[in-house]
C-alpha cells in the first residue's frame, strides 16, 4: 500500500517553526476555524504541548476538544502536515496549552509502498455519494488572498460534533470552492452529515499575514471530479511554471503517486460561500 504517513520526527520543523497553524473546535454548538500562532512547549513533536495563541474575540475554548494544524506546501511533493488533537487548557492572555492526544504528519515527499498498512486501508476505504442543494454563492470579496492561496484549510464537523480540519488544493468555479480528496476521507463522511463547513485561506510560506476565513454549506460527489475541475487542477498546480520544475524533479516518484490515487475511491466536495470574513494575524 502507498502511504504518505510519517512521523512525527520527520516533520518536526511543522512543530518547532510552522510557517502557519490553524484551530478548529466545535464550540457552543458552532464550528470554529482560526488562524493562531503555536509554539513547541519542549523538543518532542509528538507529546510536547503547543502553547496556542488565537486571535481577540475568539470563543472561550477552555475544555475544548481542539484540532491543530501545521501545514506546508503548495507543491505536490512538497505537502506537508503535521495535526494534533487535544484538550485545551487556559494559561491566559487569550493562550491556551494543548497537549496532544493523537497525532497524524504526512509527508507527500516521503511518498513509499507499505504493505503493512495494507489491510488497514482495506478495511477503512468506502464510498458514498451524497447529493445536497448548495444555495447560490456569496461572492468572496477578498480575491487577494483568494488568489495568492495555494492550500486552503478545510473545517468539517461529524455527527456527534468532534471537529476536523485538513489542507487541500483547491479552485474556484462559478463562485463555488472545489477540492479533491477520497471517497473514505473524514471530509467526505463529515460533510455527508453536516453540510456546514469553514474555509480558511491565506498564511502560505511567502505570503503576508492576511486571512480569508469562508463559512459555506457543502456537499460531497464520489468519482473523479469533472473534466472542467480538473483542467483547473491540472494548470493551477502540476503544469504551473511554479511548480513544474519540482514535479520534474520528482519523476521517480510519479508512479508511486499514480498507484496511490489508485488505491482509493475519488471524491470532491463542493463549497458555496455563505459568508466571507478578513482577518489579520499581524
Amino acid at each position: 500500500m502507498i502511504t504518505r504517513d510519517v512521523t512525527p520526527q520527520v516533520v518536526a520543523d511543522l512543530a518547532t517553526t510552522p510557517p502557519r497553524t490553524a484551530l478548529s473546535a466545535v464550540v457552543a454548538d458552532q464550528l470554529v476555524l482560526l488562524p493562531v500562532r503555536a509554539q513547541l512547549d519542549g523538543v518532542d513533536p509528538a507529546h510536547a504541548p503547543r502553547i496556542v495563541v488565537v486571535p481577540p474575540g475568539t470563543p472561550d475554548l477552555r475544555g475544548c476538544d481542539v484540532v491543530l494544524v501545521s501545514d506546508d506546501g503548495p507543491q505536490w511533493f512538497r505537502l506537508r502536515s503535521l495535526t494534533i488533537r487535544g484538550t485545551a487548557s487556559a494559561i491566559g492572555d487569550g493562550a491556551y496549552r494543548i497537549t496532544p492526544r493523537r497525532v497524524v504528519a504526512w509527508d507527500y515527499g516521503a511518498l513509499r509502498d507499505d504493505p503493512a498498512i495494507a489491510e488497514a486501508m482495506h478495511r477503512h476505504n468506502s464510498s458514498r455519494s451524497v447529493t445536497t442543494d448548495l444555495p447560490r454563492p456569496v461572492p468572496m470579496t477578498d480575491r487577494e488572498i483568494l488568489d495568492a492561496s495555494r492550500v486552503m484549510i478545510l473545517a468539517s464537523r461529524s455527527a456527534k460534533g468532534t471537529a476536523f480540519a485538513v489542507p487541500l488544493w483547491f479552485v474556484v468555479d462559478r463562485g463555488h470552492i472545489c477540492a479533491g480528496t477520497s471517497a473514505s476521507s473524514w471530509s467526505v463522511r463529515n460533510v455527508s452529515v453536516c453540510p456546514q463547513v469553514a474555509v480558511l485561506f491565506g498564511g502560505e510560506r511567502g505570503c503576508g499575514a492576511e486571512r480569508m476565513l469562508v463559512r459555506g454549506r457543502a456537499r460531497a460527489e464520489t468519482g473523479m471530479p469533472p473534466p472542467a475541475m480538473l483542467a483547473q487542477i491540472a494548470a493551477r498546480y502540476y503544469l504551473h511554471p511554479r511548480f513544474l520544475v519540482d514535479e520534474l524533479r520528482h519523476l521517480r516518484l510519479w508512479r508511486l503517486r499514480a498507484r496511490y490515487y489508485g488505491q482509493a475511491h475519488s471524491a470532491y466536495v463542493v463549497i458555496s460561500p455563505q459568508s466571507a470574513l478578513a482577518m489579520d494575524l499581524a
